[in-house]
């Protein structure tokens, strides 16, 4: 059916629009790769134009249309496809019964999406063509009233959409605005999101949830209540209620039926008001222990030896977003606090760790991290961490003091662990410093894992399995992905999981950083020490079954350039 369906299609497209067979070539390509409708790649391509294919469907391929342009759908009816099926695949289910499923596509001619959305769905899908920006409008619409259908109960939806507050809630106390902080944060815990972000626009107020590094809305807040939320998350964060001109950054605890949250706050002023960003810091994720984070046995086995030393600089690098403060906190947390004195300058202290001393810089005050570490070593420390090098001076300090006596753990932006090198001696770092005192260097990246409820192994094409490894093609293989489920809300993907890159220094790479070395030369010198890459890290994860072949290349795409 498939093979015929694609002859009469690529036929008529040739014959009536005129299209070329490499590009068409092009489109299947990506079609057999990611699983995206054909005709909507045509229109990503800018093969057709959105309104070209429209009119092609309703003449050539004698689908009916419908108008889904303001169209209101049921929950229940919405529910039948998870939004990450709905936006892969540009489908909009309109009515369910008898068994069947009516829905609205881009492209509703093409039977592999129509197979895939039976599966996910357990109903026959009948098809119906609909506008490509009309569909796209409509999806985001509905999914941005309660994406992940948990909606908080003190807020309800109207018939419109909008989200009504009851009316125990319409004055404007702090008993309501506490309520609603609580159930928000409550919320975002149970999802395991790392970010909450409440928004202000000119459509009104937007609420969203940062979940395996993606965001998803969630119901907002009243509109009436947004002020006094804001003002509540004020208060519990020690800011200035009244100063509404300017960003304002604070922190604070909530105590929730099941655990006590972290909550570190940061306002920032809109032309519509105030919009609060909340990063979750949920002790459950650095409490658990090194060998949670993903890291290969050998890896952590040699990660662990290091932080056994009496004295170096051990490095955390990685882009924003990757991981680095997790793993940091989790190394002290595995470190003997009673024997050994820990204390750590950060900006700002995301975790408050029991038997360790922590300080957050002030540059308002002068307490910079330079200050700030200068005092840090008269206080007798065994084990000082610094949120991040950021300046020549403050490297300067932390690298005597690792040379001195103590073990310093710091974190410093760069895209592979030889790099942290390179990166030190261009800012300045004398080379004989970084020498005698790196012991070593952790790179890493998180890729989401396979949902363990709806994991499925597959046969990836040549091309896929070369463009993640040369090495293993025509290598047996075991390849999995997720199909994707309720549970996953249809993304295939539940939770994160760590790639690293521990470059461990000896005397070879010791030699080598005194003598001004070349990014390739380090990097050849710590392959030939063992080190294994972020890509090698990954292909070992992929060939377990922990996450798929296109993370791997996404996450580790800029490194192996």
């Amino acid at each position: 059916m498939d093979e015929n369906w694609l002859e009469k299609v690529l036929a008529l497209l040739k014959a009536k629009e005129g299209l070329r067979e490499e590009s068409l070539q092009v489109v299947l390509k990506e079609r057999e790769k990611t699983g995206a409708p054909f005709g909507y790649l045509l229109i990503r391509f800018g093969l057709l134009s959105a309104e070209r294919w429209y009119s092609f469907v309703l003449k050539e391929l004698k689908i009916p249309s419908l108008q889904v342009k303001e169209m209101e759908v049921p929950r229940e009816v919405l529910n039948c496809l998870p939004e990450f099926t709905c936006k892969k695949y540009q489908v909009l289910p309109v009515h369910k019964g008898g068994g069947s499923l009516v829905c609205a596509l881009v492209d509703p001619a093409d039977p592999q999406v129509l197979q895939e959305l039976e599966k996910i769905s357990g109903l026959k899908i009948e098809p119906r063509l609909a506008k490509e920006s009309d569909l796209r409008e409509t999806l985001d619409r509905l999914f941005a009233q309660g994406s992940l259908e948990i909606i908080s109960p003190v807020a309800r939806t109207g018939s419109s959409g909008q989200f009504v507050a009851p009316v125990a809630v319409r004055e404007i106390t702090e008993s309501s605005a506490a309520r609603i902080v609580e159930e928000i944060v409550s919320q975002a815990v149970e999802v395991r999101a790392t970010d909450i972000h409440l928004e202000v626009e000119e459509e009104g107020l937007r609420t969203r949830f940062r979940i395996n590094g993606l965001l998803y809305e969630f119901p907002p807040p009243p509109l009436e209540l947004y002020s006094a939320v804001v003002s509540h998350i004020k208060v519990l964060a020690n800011l200035d209620i009244a100063e509404k001109r300017v960003p304002q950054d604070g922190y604070f605890k909530i105590r929730l039926a099941s655990r006590d949250v972290d909550l570190r706050v940061s306002t920032f002023p809109t032309i519509f008001g105030e919009m609060v960003a909340l990063r979750v810091l949920d002790k459950a994720n650095i409490l658990s222990g090194l060998e949670q984070l993903g890291f290969l046995p050998e890896v952590l086995h040699r990660w662990r030896m290091l932080l056994d030393e009496p004295y170096g600089m051990l490095l955390v690098t990685g882009p924003t977003g990757s991981g680095k403060t997790t793993t940091l906190y989790s190394s002290l947390n595995e470190l003997d606090s009673v024997h050994r004195k820990i204390m750590t300058v950060e900006d700002p202290v995301e975790y408050h760790l029991k038997n360790v001393d922590q300080t957050q810089i002030n540059p308002k005050a002068g307490l910079t991290f330079a200050v700030a570490l200068r005092s840090i070593l008269r206080q007798d420390p065994n084990v000082v961490m610094i949120g991040e090098i950021r300046d020549l001076e403050t490297a300067s300090i932390a690298f005597r003091a690792a040379q001195t006596g103590q073990l310093v753990l710091s974190t410093l932006h760069t895209n592979t662990a030889p790099g942290a090198v390179i990166r030190l001696l261009d800012m300045g770092v004398e080379s004989y410093l970084v020498s005698a005192s790196l012991i070593g260097v952790l790179n890493q990246r998180l890729v989401r894992t396979i949902c363990p409820q709806c994991k499925e192994f597959y046969q990836p094409s040549p091309e896929e399995v070369k463009e993640l490894s040369a090495e293993l093609v025509g290598s047996e293989g075991r390849y999995a992905r997720g199909k994707g489920c309720h549970r996953c809300k249809g993304t295939g993907f539940a939770g994160r999981t760590g790639l690293y890159e521990l470059l461990v220094m000896n005397e070879e790479i010791r030699r080598l950083t005194v003598r001004n070395p070349s990014l390739t030369a380090l990097r050849e010198a710590a392959r030939a020490s063992g080190m294994k890459t972020l890509r090698e890290d990954g292909v070992r994860k992929v060939l377990d079954g922990v996450t798929t072949i296109a993370e791997v290349i996404y996450t580790t795409k800029k490194e192996e350039e």
